[in-house]
């Protein structure tokens, strides 16, 4: 009991560490924000323009502000080539968010149009740039950002940050395709001698919550591995993963509570964002914009919840070594 208290307390202390480190470094998740916005309005012009001249002068335009519009949608869809195929009713409100988990948990990613896969690729490739720039900010003695810093930091790890993203995707794609293969086997068995389909849901639901758990869980690891490689000048990343594995294996119940504690609050975060969207009505240009302000905010929050958590990882890791 006392041990479990203790690790707690070394999580809670270095997850407040690393809210200072954070706040300390706003202008850095500004400089992300506004990184993430200019990547965000390059795709979402070309379908802004599919859009416009699918709509025309018909009232589509009208149905489609009022509530999604099926029957123009399925003739859209039959039409729609590359970055066009992304627009779905599923991404309308919460939505997109459940549509995101499921397309990550059965590794959809594969199934993508060339074009689109084409960008998927791209985006791994700038976040894998700019993890470099963040973790030499939060190394710093005096935390104190500076772009000028945060792109050398970003050029000079990027080669070894981007052989550990290939390397991470091995224990990824194991998880994505063999387990989750043999999971649905075990559902599609269940499924033939089932009287319902209650049973078949339950065995899918905890499948796939198990599968995430474990994307989760390696998510951490090769973080931890990051982490190492900044602060150690690690260039074997096969070693540093091993030894970032290790370090887990050594510190589970802290590491894991840390990674939990701010999971659950982005999990509590994304809730609020939802049920607010929701609620907002959208039937006209202010409303709409106030929607996508909203939608601005949260994910500002998003990658504020993802810099707390590296800077949190890299004080425990400080702290416990």
């Amino acid at each position: 009991m006392k041990a479990g208290r203790r690790t707690k307390m070394k999580a809670l202390i270095n997850f407040g560490k690393g809210f200072r480190a954070t706040a300390n470094s706003t202008r850095m998740v500004l400089l992300l924000f506004i990184i993430n916005l200019i990547f965000s309005l390059i795709l979402a012009f070309p379908l802004y323009h599919s859009l416009k001249n699918s709509f025309g002068s018909s009232l589509v335009g009208e149905r489609m502000a009022k509530g999604f519009d099926y029957l123009w949608w399925e003739e859209f869809r039959d039409q729609s080539r590359g970055l066009e195929t992304t627009f779905t009713p599923s991404i309308i409100g919460k939505g997109a968010i459940l549509d995101n988990l499921q397309a990550l948990v059965e590794m959809r990613i594969f199934n993508f149009p060339p074009l689109l896969l084409i960008v998927v690729i791209f985006y791994i490739i700038l976040h894998t740039f700019l993890a470099g720039g963040i973790l030499t900010t939060f190394n710093q003695e005096k935390q104190k950002f500076s772009m000028k810093k945060f792109f050398e930091g970003s050029g000079f790890l990027f080669s070894r940050f981007f052989s550990l993203t290939i390397l991470s995707w091995i224990p990824f794609l194991a998880v994505g395709i063999f387990l989750a293969a043999g999971f649905e086997s075990i559902v599609s068995s269940v499924s033939q001698s089932a009287i319902s389909e209650i049973k078949p849901f339950y065995y899918a639901l905890i499948s796939s919550a198990i599968i995430f758990l474990l994307f989760l869980l390696l998510q951490m690891v090769f973080d931890y591995a990051r982490i190492k490689i900044v602060l150690e000048d690690k260039r074997d990343v096969l070693k540093s993963s091993l030894q970032a594995l290790s370090f887990a294996l050594r510190h589970p119940f802290a590491t894991v509570f840390l990674y939990a504690l701010l999971f659950l609050i982005q999990a509590g975060v994304t809730v609020v964002y939802v049920l607010a969207k929701e609620a907002l009505p959208q039937s006209n240009f202010l409303e709409v914009l106030g929607a996508f302000f909203l939608q601005q905010i949260f994910i500002f929050a998003v990658i504020w919840l993802r810099c707390w958590l590296y800077s949190s990882q890299m004080e425990l890791y400080r702290y416990l070594k």
